[in-house]
């Protein structure tokens, strides 16, 4: 990592993080591919909208279920091969689900894709938060959390145009050329970072820091999580079609604003993380997305709708950032793949309960009821980082020190 301040631009230059930055591009960029085209591919097998649903759930639930055991193949077999593993078991699944001659088969292999997922992306972050220096993490995961939007928005458009030329079936194949593609690079590219004994002792998350500052981190995560399936997935495009009175391409253009703005936000939302540390960035952000979320059903127009959009984005790129730096902070090394399976356990769990916590609050009370509990989580997350120390170990040694 250069000396000093560094850029966007020195970022990428670092080996391992570039080649972290490209492989999640890919791999994106054909998950964006594969999304608007999925439940159309479903219906035809003659199925109904209940089974659309739980064809997309598959997936999102095996996720959930392999999370708290991919620690003890990251401790065991590194980041290295879980990442490599991981991305391959996507691949060969999306492929085995585009030639699947029944839906049945369809949703079986649609949903193994979702343990090759938790394995590929908590292997990944384990790399990330053992390679990268704390006082330049903030910068790293914003690149990192960048290429997650860049993929899937390049990845959308490009969907329809994919099926078209060669069929519903075909964005599962490309998807999972993708994932072979990612998979050869992380196998080049990324190494695995030192480890010793105590890494592959049983009853790793016994011994992992239950502290505050653990489970902030860990409710920040599911927090966030929650939000985006809350809002992104679920309220937004409700809300925009029934109560704003939008078009699908009116909420289309909605949530390209949301994520723009997030974009944009995302590398100086890093650089805040890094100088003046996580709580510090956390903290504000966090109670600036509980208040837009909570306010969001008074914009029922669309001109202050797109203007909440842009301001949500803002937020959320702020929020994103720093939990997983903070993770890193308050884990040792020789617990960080433990950790990491059970950040991204309690963030997909908030992941699973926010569209369903949403559309049963919309049904029984309405959108601006429904907004205004959603923003809850939100709030159970700040109160928590208020009540803990800074965790960027530079910054506590400056501030104890009065500098």
């Amino acid at each position: 990592m250069p000396d000093g301040d560094p850029g966007f631009r020195d970022v990428l230059k670092i080996r391992e993080v570039r080649a972290t930055v490209v492989g999640t591009f890919v791999i994106m960029l054909g998950f964006g591919i594969l999304l608007p085209v999925l439940p159309t591919y479903a219906r035809t097998f003659d199925v109904g909208y209940d089974a659309v649903g739980l064809l997309i759930a598959g997936f999102n639930l095996t996720r959930l279920v392999a999370d708290p055991f991919v620690g003890r193949f990251i401790d065991r077999f590194g980041e290295r091969g879980t990442t490599a593993a991981g991305a391959i078991i996507v691949g060969a699944s999306s492929i085995a689900a585009g030639l699947a001659p029944t839906f049945p088969l369809l949703v079986v292999f649609r949903s193994l894709g979702g343990i090759g997922s938790s394995l590929f992306f908590a292997a990944l972050l384990s790399f990330l938060l053992r390679t990268i220096p704390s006082e330049r993490s903030g910068r790293v995961m914003s690149v990192y959390y960048g290429s997650f939007n860049v993929g899937f928005i390049a990845g959308g458009p490009l969907g329809g145009v994919v099926a078209r030329l060669f069929g519903l079936a075909s964005p599962l194949h490309v998807y999972g050329i993708a994932c072979f593609a990612a998979a050869a690079l992380f196998w080049r590219t990324i190494h695995n970072p030192a480890r010793n004994a105590e890494e592959t002792r049983k009853g790793a998350l016994r011994r992992l820091p239950w502290t505050r500052p653990f489970v902030a981190v860990l409710v920040s995560n599911g927090a966030y999580a929650w939000m985006i399936g809350a809002l992104f997935s679920t309220l937004i495009p409700l809300f925009g079609v029934e109560e704003v009175g939008l078009t699908l391409g009116g909420v289309g253009l909605a949530l390209a604003i949301v994520t723009a703005t997030e974009l944009a936000s995302l590398f100086p939302a890093g650089k805040a993380t890094d100088r003046r540390g996580r709580r510090a960035v956390l903290v504000p952000s966090l109670a600036a997305l509980a208040a837009i979320t909570a306010v969001l059903g008074l914009a029922s127009a669309p001109t202050p709708f797109m203007v909440a959009m842009a301001v949500l984005g803002v937020a959320s790129g702020y929020a994103g950032v720093p939990p997983a730096p903070m993770l890193s902070d308050v884990t040792p090394d020789e617990l960080k793949g433990t950790a990491v399976a059970v950040f991204r356990f309690v963030g997909d769990l908030g992941f699973v309960l926010g569209p369903l916590v949403a559309g049963w609050a919309a049904d029984a009370f309405g959108f601006g009821t429904s907004f205004v509990i959603n923003a809850a989580p939100t709030l159970v997350a700040l109160a928590l980082v208020l009540s803990i120390r800074e965790t960027m170990p530079s910054m506590r040694v400056r501030r104890e020190v009065g500098l």
